[in-house]
C-alpha cells in the first residue's frame, strides 16, 4: 500500500518528503509525491488571464517536480516513486481523495513554517486532515532530517490507558510488518491549573502519582491480556507540563509516534482532540495519527 506525501514547492523543506521516503523503504511500498495547484472557481475559457493563470500552475508543478526528482537521486534505486499533480480548490480535499483513490497507507505533510527547528507547526492543511482524513496522517517536524540509512528505527505509542486498545494492536501490526520494536508511554502531565489555586501544588502531586500509578497498572494488563507481547518497553512519561513529560524520556533518530484519534470525533476518520494536539505540538519526533 502506498506512502502518499503533499508537497509545496518552496515551502517546508524536504521533511515531509524525507518522512515519507522513510516510511515506504521500511514499510517495502511505494511512495507517491503530490502538488496540489488551486483550481480556478470558474468555467476555463479562451481569455488571455485563463491561459496566464495555466501558464502560472504549470510552472509551479514543473518547479516542485524538478525539485523533486532532483531530491530523490539520494535514495535507493528499488524505492519506485513517482510524482502527481491534482487540482483542486483545497490542498486538504485533494490531498484526502487522493489518499483514498490509491489506497494509501499514510498521509505525510511537512510542518508549517514558522515554528522553531524540530517543532511540529499545523497549518490549515494539517488541521484540516487531523480533523477529517480517513486515512492516517503523518506530521513531520519543520526541518526533519531522516537517519542516514533512511529506515525507520522504533515505533512509540502514545497510551491514554483507556479503551484505545485498537491503536496498540495497530501500530504493533505496523512494528512487526515493518520489523520494529515497539514501546508503549503514557503521558501524565500536570499542568498549571490542573485545580484552583487553592487546592495547592501538593493535591495536584498527589492525583498526578495516582495517575502515574493508574497508568502503570493499564500498562501491565496490556501485556497481560495479550495486548503487546511480553518484554514489550512501557514507561509513564511525567512533568508538570508536556515540553517537561515529553523530555522526560528518551527518544532515538529514526523513531516515529503513533498517536490515537479523540472518541469525539466519527469512526474510521482522524478527529484530534486538545492532549494529542498538545502531544503533537511538542513531539520531538514525527506524529503519526490513526483514526479510529
Amino acid at each position: 500500500m502506498t506512502v502518499l506525501v503533499g508537497y509545496v514547492q518552496g515551502e517546508g523543506g524536504t521533511g515531509g518528503v524525507q518522512l515519507g521516503a522513510m516510511l515506504a523503504e521500511s514499510a517495502g511500498t511505494d511512495l507517491v509525491v503530490a502538488t496540489v495547484v488551486p483550481k480556478p472557481w470558474t468555467t476555463p475559457s479562451m481569455a488571455k488571464v485563463d491561459a496566464e493563470y495555466a501558464s502560472w500552475t504549470d510552472e509551479i508543478v514543473t518547479k516542485a517536480e524538478q525539485e523533486i526528482a532532483d531530491y530523490m537521486t539520494i535514495y535507493p534505486p528499488d524505492l519506485d516513486w513517482r510524482f502527481v499533480r491534482l487540482d483542486h480548490r483545497t490542498a486538504a480535499s485533494a490531498l484526502s481523495a487522493h489518499a483514498v483513490e490509491i489506497g494509501a497507507r499514510v498521509l505525510v505533510i511537512s510542518s508549517a513554517n514558522g515554528g522553531q527547528l524540530g517543532q511540529i507547526v499545523t497549518g490549515s492543511t494539517a488541521d484540516w486532515l487531523l480533523h477529517r482524513s480517513p486515512t492516517p496522517v503523518a506530521l513531520s517536524p519543520r526541518g526533519y532530517r531522516s537517519p542516514k540509512d533512511g529506515k525507520l528505527t522504533r515505533i512509540t505509542v502514545a497510551y491514554a490507558g483507556t479503551d484505545d486498545d485498537g491503536i496498540i494492536s495497530r501500530a504493533r501490526d505496523v512494528a512487526g510488518l515493518m520489523a520494529k520494536p515497539m514501546r508503549v508511554v503514557t503521558f501524565a502531565v500536570r499542568g498549571g491549573a490542573m485545580y484552583p489555586p487553592l487546592v495547592g501544588i501538593r493535591t495536584e502531586n498527589q492525583v498526578l502519582d495516582q495517575w502515574i500509578e493508574q497508568s502503570t497498572a493499564a500498562q501491565q494488563k496490556l501485556a497481560a491480556d495479550g495486548v503487546i507481547e511480553s518484554g514489550t518497553p512501557t514507561e509513564v512519561a511525567s512533568g508538570t507540563g508536556w515540553r517537561e513529560a515529553v523530555d522526560s524520556i528518551e527518544w532515538i533518530e529514526g523513531e516515529v509516534l503513533f498517536v490515537g484519534s479523540s472518541h469525539e470525533g466519527l469512526l474510521s476518520q482522524v478527529f484530534v482532540g486538545s492532549r494529542a494536539h498538545k502531544l503533537i505540538r511538542h513531539s520531538p519526533v514525527p506524529v503519526v495519527v490513526l483514526p479510529r
